[in-house]
């Protein structure tokens, strides 16, 4: 077990989005063939990144996928908690695996 599951707790909340998403493509695989120059082609994945006020302070929302947020929509988070210096960020994090956008109904969801 990781170290830094062992300090995760699980989060499930209603709060207001404090910004727009943000998406990412992060690259996870690559794949080639080395025949004097390299052929191939990396594989990537997309990650959804915004922030929420909760209990008075801004938490970082990280989501491994697309996940269209703006700012000021209502939405209901489930997750897991962390503390952010554990993962080189300063304040709080919540990795989600469920955001239900209440204001216009969407759910992204990895299940």
């Amino acid at each position: 077990m990781d170290k830094n599951q062992e300090k995760a707790a699980e989060f499930g909340t209603e709060a207001r989005a404090a910004v727009d998403s943000r998406i990412y493509e992060r690259p996870s695989v690559f794949l080639g063939l080395l025949f004097i120059i390299v052929f191939g082609g990396i594989g990537s994945k997309y990650e959804s990144i915004f922030s929420i006020e909760h209990e008075g302070k801004t938490v970082v929302v990280l989501y491994h996928g697309l996940c269209l947020v703006s700012a000021e929509d209502r939405l209901l988070i489930r997750g897991k908690w962390y503390k952010g210096k554990k993962l080189g960020i300063q304040g709080n994090v919540v990795v989600a695996d469920r955001i239900e956008n209440l204001s216009s109904g969407i759910l992204f969801s990895k299940e």
